[in-house]
């Protein structure tokens, strides 16, 4: 007997090279990667070099980071150097902002770290003996525990505490450690029981050392016990054993059809580089032989049986009877996981055999076995990666992998393919995609690399290939994954073999272009707006083309420059297709952009026109893609000119002007809430009447004074923004002009004054943040109490007594002019007068603003001589909770209204006026017999005074800005089936039975802090609110961390879901049964779906629903991506929100197969800066 290792031609140690089965010797629990779906186990035996710890490829404490995408990018451009964005770091993902504002992303193959407490670390295989006797991985993604010897299991793994345990029927020996491989010698006579653990799974292999081993009775009939706590284990009908989330019916683990095979004849050759140089490296014989089967090896398979919790192997009698057997002979059963993100390896020498991420082995070959690899022929290579890039240009995408062997320095070429279908653990070269002519696939490029490593690691990838095609592909149909072939150009000339490795990653450069313009913001001058078909205008000049363009990357931090493309087409009568095109300077993101036609354009026939934007980067789509038309006007010099517009809010160049094209700019003009004026005038002295309308607004007909005269209009903005006007004059004889076209930018003046009363404990004074009208305190007033939105969100509290007030030193505002004040108000006793603020007069105060009766008050009086009567407007409820109110005085309009909350504002008139010229007072108002009274009891927070009415975007945004947390749920603490509110006095959350709260886990299966809720899938397990928390008419945000147990494809299942008080779920994001995230609502005729799979990854996936009372529009934020579902009608009253389950007239449905953590739920709206923030991997209290 001789045992020798030699290396092949191939690269291929000739000891270990396996050809059977399904023989990845792997046992892993199902995971994710990112958004490509189940995690991709690969465990190895013993390789034959040691290799180094997996290190990340993110960047080093010491390099930047920044925790959101927005940060990142800003950091790039600033310090011209790339920048990680923490939010968006995982197990197998990193991506880094660049300085020219696009982002890269790398998609690996292999977790490259892991996550303990709040700190990510690299991932590490290396054993390590514990306290308890066990030995388990350094930095591993799954909580799994070797024996140290003695009758504890042999392996016990485990993953949401679903437990998969085995245990060998005899006491086990001490192993030895060495790096992630346990070796226990000597578990019968002349056998070695090796175990070998990755990052993400282990395995097992029975090595009979000597002819004598093979005829003990044991191994004749060897039983080990398979069970499972939490997993259903049943045989498959191929021979092999699963382990099933019995919530799904998928697989968590399989087992496929063991096998054992022999040393094979040792004798190779051939030339071989390995490393730096060629030559033949010896391994040590034990660790190389336990990988697999030699080229040359026999094979056999292994009989299996699996009946109540014991697993009988019965190894082939004939093979271990075989005089040419050679020994040591392995004996492998092996458990792996089921996942559809992975590697593998198909060989044409074995057409029905499946080699499932590699066979655990660090590397494969590809390409054409020479005549020594006995029946082993051609072999391909597939890598499938995450693809998450939907909405996303990609720019550029590189696949990169580590070449480590080559049959000698001269350049071969390697090819690589976009399959047409994805792989699976039943992969092999029979149906393969596409099939063995790989039918359907798209080739990529070609590489001929000869330079290899000696090491598979996370780090050292070596060769590239260009795969932008791939991803792009992905992107436009929806795949959350690409599978990737690698195969040898020539298949037929062995010296074209070469060894890769099982790293690969997907790098990706990428960029979100500029978004498609918005029709109603695509107007022509003279013209009108954008219309096709008989619709279109006929204009007597070539008009002025104009559209604003925007970058969805724009914001308040990082302003994108954009540039705009138009194209004019038309076909003159008998003629040819003519097209002028024209592209614009860059200008700020949210411009506007013109465009003057050419004269030389045909008249009397459509002319279109279509406009695009560009960042620099990437063009955006047309304005006609999709089921969208180009616009479309008509040139005719005869028709009746457009009247000329005037105003000199918003048009003050244009004053001198006479035509029709009103000289527009982008200069910001006028304000919201503040009333302007415009001119209509015509040169012809006919027109009877004016038509117009602002945007998408309904049409208004005025007339003139008399015939061809000018007519003036009034008009208040109600929007920030380019806003357009359109307008045309009628003759006598009923004949329209062309439409004249107005663009112009409508400015928000801000506060005259902004109190946040967010000042430190032992302030002096309450800061206006605008600085002129800082407050004095009075001694009734304390700072840093807990605010609207809880203990770190500090606020002014008022004790209600004569000290509770803060006093400006002067009028802030005008009471005989347009005004509003704004501010979060908490009020202990809502049916005793109190007062919020008010402004003092000489008499009565000028406004005063307070609580009475249970409800709000607003109120002026008709002069200034105290009870001669006064203009008031009440609304309501008021209630003791943290409340937004608006009170409004409209000048032009002599109109006083009060809104609280979201609720409708509430109107009345006011008909005469008094001028307050005291001080503003907060918590109190002047008293008719003199001094003060109605002290506040309670509390303020974001107090505003604006010189103008405030209109319903100022309110949105005020509320959306003052985020209101009614709860967050660590789920760390259970008591009589309640989990606490972090929030003092907040409403606890109801546990359904038998959910399992899981406090202090261990750091395998933890989410964030020291508990999560755990739940199986079955009926009764939940969460839920004992109240609606939210209210359905105005804004809400909800957000948690969620994780699946084995994926949702044939079963749905839900998150997160809001019932109302029929007890229905009219709002739910779930996973769904194509194995999609989705949104679903009442109100909207087809859910939103993603392209990605729920992931079940330790952090699992962070998910947030945020529903917009004023826009009745929902949005899903999963990792950080968005997704909008418009409803039809608003919210219906509600009864709770739930989490695990939704409900159809009260009966529960998909229940939720994994884990819940984190669970938050504000008042208002989360814009995507602060959804990043939240979906750190850290818990935390303050946000």
């Amino acid at each position: 007997m001789k045992n020798m290792n030699v290396r092949s031609s191939t690269g291929e140690d000739l000891t270990v090279i396996r050809r059977t089965r399904k023989r990845g010797r792997l046992f892993t629990l199902g995971l994710t990667v990112g958004l490509a779906g189940l995690l991709a186990g690969t465990a190895f035996v013993a390789a034959p070099e040691p290799a180094p710890p997996t290190a990340p490829v993110a960047a080093l404490e010491t390099d930047p980071v920044r925790d959101t995408e927005a940060e990142a990018l800003v950091a790039a451009a600033d310090l011209n150097q790339p920048v990680e964005v923490l939010a968006q770091r995982g197990e197998y993902r990193d991506v880094f902002a660049q300085p020219d504002g696009t982002l890269i992303a790398n998609e690996y193959n292999q977790a490259v770290r892991v996550i303990r407490g709040d700190t990510w670390v690299p991932a590490s295989a290396a054993l390590v003996a514990q306290s308890d006797g066990t030995i388990t991985p350094t930095a591993a993604l799954l909580d799994m525990r070797l024996s140290g010897g003695g009758t504890t299991p042999l392996m016990v793994v485990q993953r949401d505490f679903r437990v998969m345990t085995l245990t060998w029927p005899n006491s086990l020996p001490t192993p030895t450690i060495s790096g992630d491989q346990a070796t226990y010698p000597e578990v019968f006579p002349d056998v070695d029981l090796v175990a070998n653990v990755t990052v993400e799974g282990f395995s097992h292999v029975l090595v009979l050392k000597t002819p004598e081993a093979a005829n003990l009775p044991e191994l004749r009939d060897l039983r080990l016990g398979v069970t499972g706590e939490g997993l259903d284990i049943e045989e498959t009908a191929e021979g092999g054993v699963v382990a099933l989330d019995p919530a799904t019916g998928n697989p968590v683990m399989e087992a496929d059809a063991p096998t054992m095979w022999d040393s094979g004849n040792q004798e190779g050759g051939g030339e071989a580089q390995r490393g730096s140089a060629a030559t033949t490296e010896p391994a040590d014989p034990d660790d190389a032989s336990a990988l697999g089967p030699g080229e040359d090896s026999r094979v056999a398979k292994v009989g299996l049986d699996y009946t109540q919790g014991a697993l009988r192997l019965t190894p082939d009698a004939a093979m271990l009877a075989n005089p040419d057997t050679t020994y040591p002979v392995y004996v492998d059963p092996v458990w792996q996981s089921s996942t559809n993100s992975a590697w593998a390896m198909v060989d044409s020498g074995y057409p029905s055999e499946e080699y499932w991420k590699f066979d655990a082995k660090r590397h494969e070959r590809i390409g054409l076995c020479p005549s020594s690899c006995n029946n082993s022929k051609v072999k391909r290579v597939f890598y499938q990666l995450a693809t998450p890039y939907a909405g996303k240009t990609i720019l550029e995408a590189k696949f990169r992998v580590t070449l480590q062997h080559v049959y000698n320095t001269t350049a071969r070429a390697a090819a690589l393919y976009l399959m047409p279908s994805g792989i699976n653990s039943s992969t092999n070269w029979g149906n393969q995609p596409g099939g063995s002519g790989w039918s359907g696939a798209t080739h990529l490029a070609n590489n001929s690399p000869t330079k290899v490593q000696s090491t598979c690691t996370a780090t050292n990838q070596n060769t590239e290939w260009e795969a932008k095609t791939a991803v792009q592909t992905a992107v436009s149909k929806g795949w959350s994954s690409v599978t990737l072939g690698l195969r040898s150009v020539s298949e037929s000339d062995s010296t074209h073999t070469k060894r890769f490795c099982d790293n690969g990653v997907l790098s990706v450069r990428y960029n979100r272009a500029p978004v498609i313009a918005n029709e109603s913001e695509l107007t022509m001058s003279p013209g009108g707006g954008c219309v096709y078909g008989s619709a279109a205008p006929y204009s007597d000049v070539p008009p002025r083309l104009n559209a604003v363009l925007r970058d969805p990357d724009h914001s308040s931090a990082h302003t994108e420059q954009v540039m705009a493309e138009f194209k004019v087409t038309w076909t003159p009568a008998g003629g040819s297709l003519q097209t002028r095109s024209y592209t614009t300077p860059l200008k700020a993101s949210g411009s506007l952009f013109s465009y003057y036609v050419p004269s030389d354009i045909a008249q009397n026939v459509p002319i279109s026109w279509e406009v695009r934007a560009s960042d620099g980067v990437s063009w955006g789509p047309w304005s006609s893609d999709g089921a969208r038309n180009v616009c479309q006007f008509l040139y005719d010099i005869t028709s009746p000119s457009a009247p000329d517009v005037d105003s000199p809010e918003y048009l003050p160049d244009d004053a001198i002007d006479t035509t029709a094209d009103c000289l527009d700019d982008d200069q910001w003009r006028g304000s919201i809430g503040v009333q302007g004026s415009f001119t209509f005038d015509s040169a012809a002295t006919d027109v009877v009447e004016y038509q117009y309308n602002f945007n998408d607004s309904a049409t208004v007909s005025v007339k003139p004074a008399t015939s061809g005269g000018p007519v003036t209009i009034k008009w208040t903005p109600d929007k920030e923004g380019p806003r357009q006007l359109f307008v045309k004059a009628i003759d006598v004889a009923k004949r329209s002009s062309t439409i004249a076209t107005c663009t112009f930018r409508v400015g928000k003046r801000p506060p005259v004054a902004q109190w946040p009363l967010s000042d430190i404990a032992n302030a002096k004074i309450a800061n206006d943040q605008l600085g002129s009208h800082d407050a004095k305190i009075g001694s009734g007033v304390k700072f840093g109490e807990a605010g609207s939105l809880g203990p770190w969100d500090t606020a002014a509290t008022f004790d209600g007594t004569s000290n509770a007030y803060l006093v400006t030193d002067n009028s802030v505002v005008s009471t005989t002019r347009s005004f509003s004040v704004t501010g979060w108000f908490r009020v202990e006793d809502p049916s005793r007068r109190q007062v919020a603020v008010s402004q003092d007069a000489t008499g009565e105060p000028g406004f005063s603003l307070g609580v009475e009766q249970g409800n709000w008050f607003f109120r002026m009086p008709t002069n200034d001589v105290i009870n001669l009567g006064e203009w008031r407007v009440n609304a309501g409820p008021a209630t003791t909770a943290w409340t937004f109110v608006t009170a409004v005085f409209d000048g032009p309009n002599n109109k006083i209204s009060l809104q609280v909350g979201t609720g409708a504002p509430v109107f009345k008139d006011r008909r005469s006026l008094v001028e307050a010229r005291g001080a503003l007072q907060f918590g109190r108002q002047t008293y008719k017999g003199g001094g003060y009274s109605d002290f506040w009891k309670g509390a303020m927070a974001d107090v505003s005074v604006f010189d103008r009415p405030v209109v319903s975007e100022d309110v949105a945004g005020l509320e959306k800005h003052k985020l209101d947390r009614k709860g967050y749920w660590q789920l760390s603490t259970e008591t009589s089936g309640l989990s606490p509110n972090y929030d003092a006095g907040g409403e606890a959350l109801r546990l359904g039975k038998p959910s399992t709260l899981i406090r202090t886990p261990n750091p395998f299966n933890a989410m964030l802090g020291a508990g999560y809720l755990q739940l199986t899938g079955k009926a009764g397990e939940y969460a839920e609110t004992t109240t609606p928390v939210v209210d359905p008419a105005g804004s809400f945000t909800i957000s948690a961390r969620v994780r699946f147990t084995s994926g949702s494809q044939g079963h749905a299942m839900t998150a997160i879901s809001i019932k109302d008080t029929n007890n229905n779920s009219v709002v739910a994001l779930r996973g769904n049964v194509a194995g999609r995230w989705e949104m679903a609502a009442a109100g909207a005729e087809l859910p939103a779906q993603f392209d990605n799979s729920p992931s079940m990854s330790s952090k699992g996936d962070h998910v947030a629903l945020i529903y917009n009372g004023y826009t009745r529009e929902l949005l899903f934020y999963l990792n950080g991506q968005a997704l909008g579902l418009q409803l039809d009608r608003p919210l219906p009253a509600l009864s709770n929100v739930q989490f695990g389950r939704t409900v159809d007239g009260g009966a529960e449905k998909e229940n939720l197969s994994g884990a819940i953590d984190d669970i938050r739920i504000y008042n208002g709206i989360a814009d995507k800066v602060k959804i990043d923030r939240v979906r750190l991997s850290v818990e935390q209290p303050n946000l």
